[in-house]
């Protein structure tokens, strides 16, 4: 297999690798010049290439995906805003993976189940900073002020429960299959981390820049899968036999870039990782430096070879968990059903401390919350109290749905509100202590209470119709009506996504008062114009009284009064929308 490729090594070459992607389509990745000269130790081999760039230049072209992508890259800003990395890790994020080998030959399911656990154990060594070789940090890090070496509070399982079924395999079995699938996404591996072991890639690996576990995955090549003597063709050849290029690509699927961006002028979002001009190969000195400083190659997300990249930033490790908290729940949710190594309460904040006003002497998650209904669109949750404790996140959602509100505070207590009548919902606690944020909570639920949606034929007022038009991102949008009493009259959202133009309207009778009308956005991007054109009107006696452009950061406040001349538009006030939340690519 090896001897299809050959790395030509010479000041102001061009190296191209061509491969094919399932559907057919021929990508060529140009390997940067300069970098070829960095590139010594792997002549005779293929060099480290990644597809990822290609990948989502193919992925971007469609413009739904493009419009949920910019979306994800929002969600994990606002959640970087929130989160600290923490050295300290009692309870790790679980995410269960499947590993499916694509033309393997020569080989056996016994064999490929072993190669598979072994790169798993690598990739948790990788992310959790206790790989063989980290000890090479303690000579690099003075040459990087201000760089810590990041450990993740990750851990990826083989799944060995609940498989789908077509697959041949059985309860207690690893989700590791032999030939049975193809390509780089598979529908019915819907919320693993899938791992396509493919031959003949031309790349060692690629993967999308920030996954979204809905059956896609990283690709790997089958000569830098796992180590050891592999099993058939699937068999790593040095340089790339320690298990690193799973490590780099899932970095990837985890929305790290590479390590230098697109050069000096370009940043990879990580605040703590030094600018660097283009990528590195084989072993560098340590004294290799660009962009006005020394350059960190020995950090995952180069190009170098296994034996010289040991290291992820702490920066690059929150930004990981951060993603995983905006935008992979439905891995995090399934790993308690897929992986039997998941205890039923995996919350560090168990044992219900603190629950009835005792005290503790450990910051850490809250048990579960105390759950007041409100009204039928209403909850408020109330948590113990963590010594220490800088702020709070909860995330919320309807129980099967994979769109996660959040809400973030120091207070110990949270009021949801646009909640569907009688429908359960879920959530998770997570603190931040002085050490830095512990782990979620377990999944707890509640259920709202049943209600009426009011009005009617026989009117004694003013009947009010609140019309909606959504944008692309409907679980953000909610709305409440006040009365002049400050209690609520009726609510409405938040709404399912990727229904576009939609139009939501809700009818009740108003009887003669002032009322105060809040239209909200979640995320503070407003419901116009980056997404859609959303919109709100007031409608009294088919008339348009009052009405928002949609065009604000988190809220459209409406006042108006119902009198004896009908309805009327009192004040309006808006939250100011910030460019910078519509971030483009």
């Amino acid at each position: 297999m090896k001897n299809q490729f050959k790395v030509l090594v010479a000041l102001f070459s061009l190296v191209i690798l061509t491969y094919s992607c399932k559907d057919e389509e021929v990508f060529e990745i140009p390997l940067d010049e300069e970098a070829q000269t960095h590139n010594n130790e792997t002549a005779g081999h293929l060099a480290r290439t990644c597809g990822m760039t290609q990948k989502m230049d193919k992925l971007l072209s469609d413009p739904t995906y493009r419009q949920k992508h910019e979306k994800k890259l929002k969600k994990v800003e606002a959640v970087l805003q929130n989160f600290a990395y923490k050295s300290a890790c009692t309870s790790p994020i679980i995410i269960p993976v499947a590993v499916h080998f694509q033309n393997a030959t020569n080989t056996n399911l016994a064999c490929l189940r072993q190669l598979a656990q072994t790169q798993i154990d690598v990739l948790n060594a990788d992310f959790a900073g206790t790989n063989n070789d980290i000890s090479k940090w303690d000579q690099a890090a003075s040459y990087f002020p201000g760089v810590s070496n990041g450990e993740a509070c990750i851990r990826f399982c083989i799944a060995d429960q609940n498989h789908p079924a077509g697959f041949g395999l059985s309860n207690g079995d690893p989700a590791v299959t032999l030939n049975k699938t193809s390509g780089d996404e598979n529908n019915s591996w819907r919320g693993y981390m899938n791992i396509f072991v493919q031959t003949n890639t031309g790349v060692l690996g690629y993967a999308p820049l920030g996954g979204s576990g809905n059956g896609d995955g990283v690709v790997i090549d089958a000569m830098a899968f796992g180590s050891g003597n592999g099993c058939g063709n699937i068999a790593p050849d040095e340089p790339y036999n320690l298990g690193r290029t799973l490590t780099h690509e899932v970095g990837h699927y985890l929305l790290l870039d590479h390590i230098w961006g697109d050069g000096c002028n370009t940043d990879d979002e990580v605040a703590d990782t030094p600018d660097q001009k283009s990528d590195y190969y084989g072993c560098p000195s340590l004294t290799e430096s660009s962009c006005g400083s020394r350059d960190l190659h020995m950090n995952y997300m180069d190009y170098v070879n296994d034996a010289c990249m040991y290291m992820f930033s702490a920066g690059q490790v929150s930004r990981m968990e951060s993603y995983i908290a905006s935008s992979l729940a439905n891995l995090t949710n399934n790993a308690s059903s897929k992986c039997s190594e998941v205890n039923g309460g995996t919350s560090d904040g168990g044992n219900g401390g603190g629950t009835d006003g005792g005290t503790t002497e450990t910051c850490t998650t809250p048990s579960q919350a105390t759950v007041q209904n409100l009204s039928s669109s209403q909850v408020k949750l109330t948590w113990a109290a963590q010594p220490g404790a800088s702020n709070y996140l909860l995330r919320y959602s309807k129980v099967g749905s994979t769109e996660w509100a959040l809400k973030h505070g120091l207070s110990t207590s949270q009021t949801l509100t646009g909640l569907s009548s009688n429908t359960q919902y879920q959530y998770q606690l997570v603190t931040k202590c002085p050490s830095g944020w512990t782990s979620w909570s377990s999944l707890y639920t509640f259920t709202t209470t049943g209600g009426s949606t009011g009005g009617g034929s026989n009117c004694n007022g003013e009947e009010v119709t609140i019309k909606v038009v959504l944008d692309e991102y409907g679980s953000e949008t909610s709305w409440e009506l006040v009365n002049e009493s400050g209690n609520t009259v009726t609510t409405g959202g938040t709404y399912t996504d990727y229904q576009e133009g939609a139009v939501k309207s809700k009818t009740v009778c108003l009887p003669r008062a002032c009322y105060t009308l809040y239209l909200d956005d979640a995320y503070g991007d407003g419901i116009c114009c980056d997404y859609g054109n959303g919109s709100l009107e007031v409608i009294n006696q088919g008339s348009v009284i009052a009405e928002s452009d949609g065009y604000f950061g988190y809220y459209d406040i409406i006042d108006f009064c119902v009198g004896e001349a009908g309805l009327r538009k009192v004040d309006q006030r808006k939250d100011t929308k910030d460019k910078s939340k519509a971030k483009k690519m």
